[in-house]
């Protein structure tokens, strides 16, 4: 719906008609078109603005190829924050004469953004979010970003608070509790097992106890549906190499099943990541590590078991961190993302790295080739990346 102001000079400007449709769908775009035709050539300048927050983003627009007619190819993106978050917004449209005398001309009108829920998401903007724990204990969210030319940069970073150094495992898993946004497990070293619930503004509620005496593992992966059922799942690996799947629930107070014993002998591998459905089969699948940097594919079959593993490559043992990253690209299929963390000899740099590995979608090469990143900040040392 669009309201048009006053017009009051002999160079009255209306509105013919706009694009701009109820709703907006980002899950699998990096950017919308949105158009606005008016009566009169010259320049216009269009606002967007989201309710809740009053982020706003402003865009001067010509004419040129079709008089009157004003094109925005809208990313989603705002200057220093990256990619706005979803939710409802206003739009206004105003208008100049060619040598940038203001026209008597304002139209109006409202539209919602959405994306799908993604699984590194704790502020509902639909980016890739990374989780990273200090050399002090305190936790940041990094808010991601992918620009027209396809590299992942870092758009902002939020220190979300002291005290994480209690914790000997983080995990982002992906709507565990129920929520739109996603959410962190985290285990003691007593073993009690936390579930911090993503409040969609880049933060948690209050911490949930959800399970003891997880001590007795050494690897925790969750964010893939591996029963096909619309839920994640959780996976733990003990010291003796018994795998153990969690069914998810949704549910934040509850959010897993009794454990299920799925496989053994998986203490030949030192990273285990959940990544979701990267080859387009009936559920959600791993990539695990062996001690020597060999890379392995477990496919889901849908029942929380997996296929026979298939190898991806040697030379991952450069990475400390491997993490199912969810949809980065926005090509509909999840990525991984690979972390270095080297702590040289005193007086060296650290290497903190980040790489992309986009899907294809075929099970029998998963990843192309990397890309690097600037996500990580050269000022700290990150202990935990989740």
């Amino acid at each position: 719906m669009a309201t048009a102001g006053p017009a009051s000079t002999e160079d009255d400007i209306t509105l013919v008609r706009h694009t701009v449709p109820s709703v907006i769908d980002l899950s699998t775009k990096r950017y919308f078109e949105m158009n606005w035709e008016l009566t009169g050539a010259g320049w216009a300048t269009v606002v967007l603005r989201h309710t809740r927050t009053g982020i706003t983003t402003k865009h001067l627009l010509g004419d040129a190829g079709s008089p009157g007619t004003f094109h925005l190819f809208w990313d989603a993106h705002a200057i220093n924050i990256g990619d706005v978050p979803n939710g409802d917004y206003t739009w206004t449209i105003t208008a100049e004469t060619l040598d940038g005398a203001p026209l008597d001309f304002q139209a109006s009108g409202s539209f919602k953004l959405v994306r799908k829920t993604a699984p590194h998401d704790f502020n509902d903007n639909g980016s890739l979010d990374i989780i990273q724990r200090d050399d002090h204990g305190g936790l940041w969210r990094a808010d991601t970003t992918i620009y027209a030319g396809g590299t992942l940069e870092l758009a902002s970073r939020q220190f979300i608070g002291g005290g994480w150094e209690i914790y000997d495992q983080i995990e982002a898993t992906g709507n565990l509790g129920g929520a739109a946004v996603g959410d962190l497990l985290a285990r003691d070293r007593s073993g009690v097992l936390w579930l911090y619930q993503g409040n969609g503004r880049g933060g948690f509620a209050t911490r949930v106890k959800v399970g003891t005496g997880w001590q007795i593992y050494d690897k925790i992966a969750a964010g893939s549906d591996l029963t096909n059922d619309g839920r994640a799942d959780i996976i733990a690996t003990d010291k003796s190499g018994g795998l153990w799947l969690y069914p998810g629930t949704g549910n934040a107070s509850t959010p897993y099943t009794a454990r299920k014993k799925i496989g053994t002998g998986w203490n030949i591998y030192n990273e285990l990541t959940a990544v979701g459905n990267i080859a387009g089969g009936a559920a959600g699948d791993l990539v695990a590590r062996d001690k020597s940097g060999v890379l392995w594919q477990y496919l889901g079959v849908g029942d929380g078991t997996f296929a026979p593993r298939t190898k991806i490559g040697g030379g991952w043992n450069t990475y400390g961190w491997l993490i199912g990253a969810g949809d980065v690209t926005k090509d509909g299929r999840p990525d991984l993302l690979g972390g270095t963390n080297i702590r040289p000899a005193l007086g060296a740099p650290t290497d903190d790295s980040l790489y992309l590995y986009q899907t294809t979608g075929d099970w029998r090469a998963p990843f192309a080739p990397a890309q690097t990143s600037s996500v990580y900040n050269p000022g700290y040392t990150w202990d935990k990346i989740a």
